[in-house]
């Protein structure tokens, strides 16, 4: 029942805003699709499993809706959140955990509801008319390396 919960609300969920959107964007010659994911969808969890499969889901309904209407010059891009702390938020994510992310995010510091607002205004603006098709992490890099680098950050160390 939570699989089914999780799938309606993440996966079904964006395809059925995208299904009614289209042909808006045809009548209209085109527009931007702005799909949410998650880091979730990067690698395998110890939990969590319906929603990383669904965000996974996301990730590719974005690369096949950017496919399959790019000549009707309707963009699609996936923008996926690092861990955005904010003060509604903040109490509720467990110390432990905000010091691992800060500790292999390389801005040395958490993400913010405009990190992700920032990039959604650049994919929906004119400015971006050749991007489409794409997974954005917004994670002040914590995807970007390996899982030992905060690690070797706390040593000092660039190696082992």
């Amino acid at each position: 029942e939570m699989w089914d919960a999780v799938f309606s609300s993440d996966i079904r969920g964006t395809f059925y805003a995208t299904k009614c959107v289209i042909p808006y964007m045809q009548q209209n010659n085109g527009g931007s699709i702005i799909n949410i994911g998650s880091m979730a969808s990067c690698g395998g969890d110890l939990g969590s499993t319906a929603y990383a499969c669904a965000k996974a889901g996301v990730d590719m309904l974005t690369k096949s809706t950017a496919m399959q209407y790019g000549k009707s010059n309707i963009r699609c891009n996936c923008v996926r959140p690092g861990l955005i702390v904010t003060p509604d938020n903040e109490a509720h994510v467990p110390q432990v955990l905000k010091d691992i992310f800060l500790n292999n995010i390389m801005v040395n510091r958490y993400g913010c509801p405009a990190d992700i607002a920032n990039m959604c205004v650049y994919l929906a603006s004119d400015e971006s008319e050749f991007f489409t098709g794409q997974v954005l992490t917004v994670d002040g890099g914590l995807n970007s390396h390996v899982s030992t680098v905060g690690e070797f950050k706390n040593m000092a160390s660039r190696t082992w």
